[in-house]
């Protein structure tokens, strides 16, 4: 069968820019997308609100390390909890992230 070797992208509204503190998103995790961007391999998690916005979420360490436990299809709830100094120096964003795999539209 033929297949297209580009990749494509969901149109996303970028959640985890400018944050404050206590900043929260909720959504159905529909998707994870792996490129190659500015800085390297990047992760986008694509998380759809209940109303309808598809909002893409940046991975980092720490939410890179929640979300490999998250099945696509559940529900997320994330919280921006701040910025901590990483073992080799660099400042990271934080977050808690829980989730529902049991969760139906």
């Amino acid at each position: 069968m033929r297949k297209s070797a580009s990749q494509t992208f969901e149109k996303t509204v970028t959640w985890n820019t400018n944050l404050n503190i206590g900043d929260k998103l909720e959504g159905v995790y529909t998707a994870k997308e792996e490129f190659e961007g500015n800085y390297g391999s990047t992760v986008k998690y694509v998380i759809q609100a209940a109303d309808g916005t598809k909002y893409g979420v940046y991975g980092s360490a720490s939410l890179n390390r929640q979300f490999a436990n998250i099945p696509t299809a559940s529900y997320v709830w994330i919280e921006y909890t701040g910025e901590t100094t990483s073992q080799n120096g660099r400042i990271v964003k934080t977050y808690n992230v829980d989730y529902d795999d049991e969760y139906q539209a």
